[in-house]
């Protein structure tokens, strides 16, 4: 979708981006399985799983922005390039820190 998105460079870097992430997340959750770490597994399963939701959330935030929001839908596509997954990964992000509990260090796992 990066390669043919609408709205020029602002929409395909947002789309690129989502991908290279989605790999990357799914690539180290199945690393960490191989290791037997399931706890690992499972917070990279959590971000995958959110950055995949991204279909979900660029189908409720693109009418929101464009049509409720006033926006051109130029504008309102370049923007849910970014904002279909980026919100996903820091919700994502707070309920693994949750789970997890304040000492952990996520730095020390990737």
């Amino acid at each position: 979708m990066s390669w043919l998105a609408y709205g020029g460079l602002v929409s395909s870097g947002g789309f690129a981006t989502l991908a290279l992430l989605w790999l990357s997340s799914g690539a180290m959750a199945l690393g960490r399985i191989r290791a037997k770490n399931v706890k690992a597994h499972q917070q990279w399963m959590i971000r995958n799983y959110a950055l995949t939701f991204a279909a979900v959330t660029l189908r409720l935030w693109l009418p929101l922005l464009s049509a409720a929001g006033g926006l051109e839908f130029i504008v309102a596509y370049r923007s849910v390039a970014w904002l279909s997954w980026i919100p996903n990964l820091l919700i994502a992000e707070g309920i693994i820190r949750h789970q997890s509990g304040p000492s952990r260090n996520l730095i020390r796992e990737i």
